[in-house]
């Protein structure tokens, strides 16, 4: 067999297993589920944690606490036993090999840690710095329901418009096209079929992608794509999960529409959107939605693994992500994202923000936000690469957890890590 091939095999193997998960919500994962989830995973891979909650009863006072948090007078580092701790957490994760590197940042009001550890290129033996930047997958719904909100705020649409008044020639290829509103894709609420789900979705990515004979690396050319072709490849034709508004399950396609309902109504490039809306006001520097504009920063290796074979997929770039999981960041600037987010600094209307972290009916998910264990964010899988970035209103913290692996994810280990730091959060309140 050729070796090329043998390589593209064991790629689909490793990443088969990479991020096998499923929800309360929805079926046990097929194998191609699977791959899929692990391509795009914008992210399905978070969502096994989720269960009805009701965090409206926190959000006035989480509002309260962080009014003045997007400007804070210089927090100091923890104390250096506490950093010792956290610095020795983080490096008893990377010494087994997953995740081969790990960034992690805790934003307090009175207390700061930025730290990293492993490795960010397993090559040549780079250290993980701590500004390093990353793909963060579906942590990018974040930032579409964001200018959604900031777009309703601005009184050009409502979250109960229809899909049919935006992009009515899609409407009309989808099942409810007529009765899906805004409301219904940002919450998924909308029953449509989930384009990573599509049975030719994860085939197409590795036919397109080349395989390195001499290293194993795996390259997937970073092109622009066009949503139309994605939702013609991977959702016209498809039956409806259910009536909007009676069930949720995730779908990526909700942020596929999105994504295009922003550029309709801002008329403007996504990109450009994102730009204006959240990165200038915050002074974001190094986040970009990859292969629609100039990268603003290497992206450090991810690795897709088996035991303990490590295969590159740093350059394989899921551009067919976009609204839904296509930027790349770093944690400082998804901990300036999440404080300005939350502190309502991003919005005139201080209401935005508790709408934004109302759970939808049956389900632990807000307007682009996963509300779950005392805490709002959301988290991001996509090969090679997961995240996570949590707000808590109980301690007015950021966390932001990075790692360059698709095997495993920060969600599984986040309270762990953070033990070492909590008696001082809680002494501070």
């Amino acid at each position: 067999m050729n070796k090329k091939i043998i390589l593209s095999v064991t790629l689909l193997f490793l990443l088969l297993i990479g991020c096998n998960s499923s929800t309360p919500d929805e079926p046990q994962a097929t194998p191609a589920d699977t791959a899929a989830e692990t391509l795009v995973e914008m992210d399905d891979v978070a969502t096994e944690a989720i269960e009805p909650t009701a965090p409206q009863d926190v959000a006035a006072e989480a509002l309260a606490a962080s009014d003045d948090t997007i400007a804070q007078d210089g927090p100091q580092a923890f104390p250096p036993e506490v950093v010792a701790e956290l610095q020795a957490e983080m490096d008893a994760l990377t010494a087994e090999g997953f995740p081969p590197g790990m960034i992690m940042w805790i934003d307090a009001p009175e207390y700061q840690f930025e730290g990293a550890s492993g490795s960010a290129n397993l090559a040549n033996g780079t250290a993980m710095p701590p500004e390093g930047a990353f793909r963060i997958g579906s942590i990018t719904k974040m930032f579409t329901a964001t200018v959604i909100m900031q777009l309703v705020e601005d009184g050009v649409l409502t979250l109960d418009d229809s899909l049919a008044l935006w992009l009515p020639d899609v409407a009309e290829q989808l099942p409810y096209g007529d009765q899906i509103t805004l409301r219904h894709l940002l919450t998924h609420t909308s029953g449509l079929f989930n384009v990573v789900e599509h049975e030719s979705y994860y085939a197409d990515i590795f036919t397109q992608m080349v395989v390195d004979e001499a290293t194993g690396n795996v390259t997937l050319d970073c092109v622009e794509r066009d949503p139309n072709d994605t939702l013609t490849r991977y959702v016209y034709g498809k039956e409806a999960q259910f009536a909007p508004g009676t069930q949720w399950r995730y779908s990526n396609t909700n942020y596929t529409l999105l994504g295009m309902v922003i550029e309709t109504a801002a008329e403007m490039p996504l990109a450009e959107a994102y730009r204006t809306n959240i990165y200038d006001p915050l002074a974001m520097t190094a986040t970009f939605l990859d292969c629609y504009e100039a990268p603003l920063a290497d992206v450090v290796h991810g690795y897709s693994a088996s035991g303990d074979t490590m295969t590159d997929v740093t350059e394989l770039h899921e551009s067919v992500g976009w609204s839904a999981g296509g930027l790349v960041s770093t944690a400082p600037d998804l901990t300036a994202f999440a404080r300005g987010l939350f502190s309502g600094a991003l919005f005139d209307n201080p209401e935005t923000v508790a709408a934004m972290t109302t759970a939808a009916p049956n389900s632990a998910y807000g307007l682009g936000i996963m509300l779950q264990d005392g805490y709002w964010g959301h988290a991001g899988g996509i090969a090679g690469f997961r995240s996570v970035l949590n707000y808590s209103p109980e301690f007015d913290t950021v966390v932001v957890m990075l790692y360059n692996t698709d095997a495993v994810g920060p969600e599984q280990s986040q309270a762990d890590m953070l033990n070492p730091a909590l008696p001082l959060l809680q002494a501070a309140q």
